[in-house]
């Protein structure tokens, strides 16, 4: 696995029932706790249990705002 494992991480693992998707709340002495999605009990994983990781993106940034031209004082028609 190359992703590192923190708290908050969502993950996909496997266990004797089957697959399913949890949050990781803690690790402790290679096991991680978790948090399972659908609501069942979970016991602590082993990290060979851990099929895949996501990783919150992030807030994507947004464009930068355009600068508003205001009129000025010098500012006379020609005509």
């Amino acid at each position: 696995m190359t992703a590192p494992i923190s708290a908050g991480d969502v993950i996909l693992a496997q266990d004797g029932a089957g697959r399913f998707h949890a949050v990781v709340r803690g690790t402790r002495l290679g096991r991680i706790t978790v948090q399972r999605c659908d609501g069942r009990p979970a016991r602590p994983l082993s990290l060979r249990d851990v099929l895949q990781v996501y990783k919150a993106a992030g807030v994507p940034e947004a464009p930068p705002r355009a600068e508003l031209l205001k009129p000025t004082a010098q500012l006379h028609l020609d005509l």
